[in-house]
């Protein structure tokens, strides 16, 4: 009993993170109204799946190792900086290159793979949502927690994760979403990529 209530407590306020509007939304939203629906699912699960390798990191103690090198730190803050930095400017560059037609992003597999792994390397690239993970761990987990919880921790992270980010891929990839972003692709594809170089300019700017 005191597992499944360490791990609830874990997991709502893990969601209160999970669902603020961040790198890792943005993502997502624009692939779900500018690729297609399986590209967003795709995206989704590459959300989720760098997300329960932060969790099986923070258990490890990554928040610990993160708190007595300074300079990792600062490497993964820069690393994410810049990451962002460069999903901005494709985002900028593309904004006026037409779009793939769905049937054609539903038929690439190669595709898929680039949306997973680039969701993934959001999600991993990001150093808050990993010092979110270790400080939450660290606050809330027992001194010695059970093996059941270390356990159940990686996959109740994915589920929260996923369940997320296929919410926001169903929800902005039907067609009434679709065809407002085809009607402003330009301006919706720069204000992307203003948002994310915002981001990743803050993150390199908090390096000081």
């Amino acid at each position: 009993m005191h597992t499944l209530l360490t791990l609830i407590g874990i997991l709502a306020v893990l969601a209160i993170g999970v669902v603020s509007p961040g790198p890792s939304f943005v993502m997502v939203a624009r692939t779900a109204v500018a690729d297609s629906r399986r590209a967003a699912i795709t995206s989704a699960f590459g959300m989720a799946s760098g997300a329960a390798v932060l969790c099986v990191a923070a258990l490890l103690g990554l928040h610990a190792l993160l708190s007595q090198i300074p300079e990792l730190y600062l490497a993964l803050k820069v690393g994410g900086g810049g990451y962002l930095l460069y999903l901005a400017f494709k985002a900028w560059r593309g904004a006026a290159a037409p779009l793939v037609p769905p049937e054609a992003a539903l038929s690439s597999q190669p595709g898929r793979r680039r949306h997973f792994a680039l969701a993934a390397g959001t999600m991993l690239s990001n150093p808050k949502a990993a010092v979110q993970y270790g400080v939450i761990f660290a606050a809330m987990l027992p001194q010695s927690p059970s093996l059941a919880l270390t356990l159940l921790l990686p996959p109740a992270v994915f589920l929260l994760e996923v369940s997320w980010y296929l919410f926001v891929a169903f929800a902005l990839s039907s067609s009434r979403p679709r065809d407002a972003y085809l009607k402003a692709k330009a301006a919706i594809d720069r204000t992307v990529g203003f948002v994310l170089a915002c981001l990743g300019i803050r993150l390199l700017l908090s390096t000081r």
